[in-house]
């Protein structure tokens, strides 16, 4: 039931850089959270178009690094909101949704720094 939970960071991908390093996952995980912090405040609708493909194309080096395919996804497609596609209203569901994504993969680092932490104290 525990890995019901695991929705949004696919652990069998990040496993196959960190091979089971939890020291590794701490430091990629940690990467990750300064990263969307500093990139996510760049996530702005009104962006210039090579402000927002270059915020859009980091968010989805650091989802795909960590395993949060769903992110990469939107971010990817995210990417693609400039010029003529540039639609009215489709940055704002894109920012929205990545946002909406990037709070869940904080959570879920969360919860896996949580039971790294019980799994230390009984070690």
């Amino acid at each position: 039931v525990e890995n019901m939970s695991e929705t949004q960071i696919d652990f069998d991908h990040l496993n196959l850089y960190v091979d089971g390093d939890v020291a590794l996952t701490r430091e990629i995980f940690s990467l990750f959270t300064h990263q969307t912090e500093m990139w996510g405040r760049g996530l702005d609708r009104d962006a210039d178009d090579e402000v927002w493909a270059s915020v859009t194309h980091s968010l989805k080096g650091s989802a795909r690094a960590v395993g949060a395919m769903q992110l990469a996804a939107l971010c990817e497609a995210a990417e693609q909101l400039v010029g003529d596609q540039r639609r009215m209203g489709a940055r704002d569901v894109a920012v929205q949704n990545i946002e909406f994504v990037i709070d869940q993969v904080r959570t879920e680092i969360q919860r896996w720094e949580h039971r790294q932490g019980l799994k230390d104290l009984s070690a």
